[in-house]
């Protein structure tokens, strides 16, 4: 037990100290925290996060996802985008869409896996997210218009991805006859309902705490205990649509027009916890990555599929979904550019290839591999250059 929670303060810790390197050296805390668990975990065998949570593991970090993508959400507020909605329309749907479609195409022809595979890794890897998005531009200091687009993309499309890759598995196993359309059917109502209830339930939720039926000095639990519960009863309804329901959530008491003093009491420990818990949670999932993953990692499709998504794929998709939209050229360069794959896209990954070899796709085992190779490699190339890049194009306030 001791031992447990001393390994479980090492978490934390390491995850705060690399922030904390990351702000007295200026370098990007992503880079810092991905460097530390790799050494942590398979580099040193120090950190075995599988040992110490075992079962517990999955659920956490799921929850802590939850948590930070509830608190990401609460900062979009419709007002801040007034004078380019058009834009921020297009990056949270067209955009993706886009990147869905060339994704799978590219795992397909690079990787030669099947259709359904392709497509189920398309619809996971549009997402960006929090994570890893949000401690960039706190270091990149990026002016507004841009900044909000990569913000607005990665919370609102973090809890989209996994539902885009569910629908692809859905339509596989139609394809195979392993299920009818009334699967799908069921997959867009639970969908709908996700979203739909997650946003009245942040709406009532605001209500109440402005008429005081829940007192000032509990409100903040109060709020976390139904996120909660609300992420939890929305997996039961559907796999992986708790993202959904939260982030839905989150929107709702951005732009209710809740009582400032409720608002920023909410959103402060909110914005606190998150950082601990993207710190602890980045350092958790690198650790756990074993030394024969890594090893995957360097095959030379993975590598080629890697280049080809942010070379091509990202600022393809990105100059087709901005076009006519008044975004400047060098707006779309750097946001065609930015692209980091985070805990999402880590802590789905194993899911679904679990469910895809269970239905007998058995090329979906290069799933996880092919994900940590993403996420590494994004998060390191778009830490280190998101700075400079931003600087060379003018876009930067500093």
């Amino acid at each position: 037990m001791e031992l447990t929670v001393v390994t479980m303060g090492l978490f934390l810790f390491a995850g705060m100290a690399s922030h904390w390197v990351s702000w007295r050296w200026g370098m990007p805390a992503i880079v810092v925290m991905t460097v530390a668990g790799m050494l942590l975990g398979p580099g040193l065998g120090f950190l075995n996060p599988d040992e110490v949570f075992g079962d517990l593991m999955k659920p956490l970090v799921s929850l802590a996802v939850a948590i930070i993508l509830f608190e990401g959400s609460m900062s979009l507020d419709r007002e801040e985008i007034l004078g380019f909605r058009k834009p921020v329309q297009r990056m949270i749907t067209v955009v993706p869409l886009l990147s869905w479609v060339m994704t799978a195409l590219a795992v397909h022809f690079i990787i030669g896996l099947s259709w359904t595979v392709a497509f189920v890794i398309g619809g996971l890897f549009v997402v960006t997210g929090p994570t890893v998005i949000m401690p960039l531009l706190r270091q990149a200091n990026l002016q507004n218009r841009p900044s909000a687009l990569l913000r607005w993309e990665g919370i609102v499309v973090d809890p989209i991805g996994p539902l885009y890759a569910l629908f692809a598995f859905q339509i596989g196993l139609v394809l195979t006859g392993a299920t009818d359309i009334f699967a799908l059917a069921a997959f867009f109502g639970s969908a709908i309902i996700a979203s739909v209830g997650g946003y009245l339930l942040g709406h009532t939720m605001g209500r109440m705490f402005e008429r005081k039926m829940v007192p000032y000095f509990m409100q903040t639990s109060m709020m976390f205990a139904v996120v909660v519960l609300a992420f939890g009863a929305s997996n039961l309804l559907m796999p992986e649509s708790g993202l959904l329901t939260v982030t839905a959530m989150g929107m709702a008491l951005a732009n209710m027009g809740l009582d400032r003093h409720i608002f920023e009491n909410i959103r402060h420990f909110k914005e606190n916890i998150s950082v601990l818990l993207i710190s602890a949670v980045f350092i958790i999932l690198t650790a756990s990555v074993t030394r024969a993953e890594a090893m995957t990692m360097l095959d030379w499709r993975l590598l080629v599929f890697v280049a080809v998504m942010i070379l091509l794929v990202r600022p393809l998709s990105v100059w087709l979904g901005l076009a006519n939209t008044g975004i400047p050229a060098r707006e779309k360069t750097i946001v065609g550019w930015i692209a980091p794959r985070g805990i999402v896209a880590l802590t789905v990954s194993s899911y679904f290839e679990t469910i895809l070899v269970d239905a007998g796709f058995t090329d979906a085992e290069i799933f996880v591999p092919l994900t940590l190779a993403l996420v590494f490699i994004t998060v390191t190339i778009h830490g280190f250059t998101l700075g400079p890049l931003a600087r060379k194009l003018g876009l930067s306030q500093v």
